[in-house]
């Protein structure tokens, strides 16, 4: 539950491994509400991108439990794996990390913890031999967003970029060309060049 919680948060809010790491079961951190819940990254842990002038503020995630009728999208939705799984560890909780270690005697996860996790769950999922890095599922979903037409501002708020050269420089991955390997593998067309593009290995 704690691998499959720190994917939809990520993948859902594009965020950086240190705002995930950050997060906290602190009074007033976490707010749900019918409509999706607000998190609020703990001010004592500064994230990469946070200075005196620009902070990332806070994540939004909407409750796709209640605003789908297709009773699949359930077991996807952020908010109830969330709400689930701080129910499950509130009776093993010795930090107020949101993300522990799921062994005893549950140690809050550190952000390279973290890292490592997101690896291996996207790993399996990448058909090219480069070393695989975390910050590729926020790539990845910012690219999904940005070619299912949200608005580059909505995109850059929710990731808390503060300028877009960031996004499009070292985040924008060929999307369009890996969805479309499906179709080329079935009318035969040769896939050489069209190898869905990795984000570069450097963490902006």
């Amino acid at each position: 539950m704690t691998h499959k919680t720190l994917f939809l948060l990520a993948a859902a809010s594009a965020r950086r491994r240190s705002e995930l790491h950050a997060l906290t079961t602190k009074r007033g951190f976490i707010r749900f509400s019918h409509n999706g819940v607000y998190l609020i990254p703990d001010p004592a842990f500064l994230t990469k991108n946070e200075t005196a002038l620009f902070s990332p503020g806070e994540i939004y995630l909407p409750n796709i439990s209640s605003s789908s009728s297709i009773r699949e999208d359930r077991k996807i939705c952020p908010v109830r794996a969330l709400r689930w799984y701080i129910e499950k560890t509130k009776n093993i909780r010795s930090s107020e990390r949101l993300f522990l270690i799921p062994r005893s005697p549950y140690n809050p996860a550190s952000k390279d913890t973290l890292s490592r996790w997101i690896v291996n769950l996207i790993t399996p999922h990448i058909d090219n031999d480069d070393p695989v890095h975390a910050h590729q599922l926020r790539a990845h979903a910012t690219s999904k967003a940005w070619f299912n037409g949200v608005s580059l501002s909505d995109i850059l708020k929710a990731a808390a970029w503060k300028t877009p050269s960031t996004f499009v420089s070292c985040y924008l991955t060929d999307v369009v060309s890996n969805e479309g390997a499906f179709a080329r593998s079935v009318l035969g067309i040769s896939d050489q060049h069209h190898r869905p593009v990795l984000p570069p290995s450097c963490r902006c």
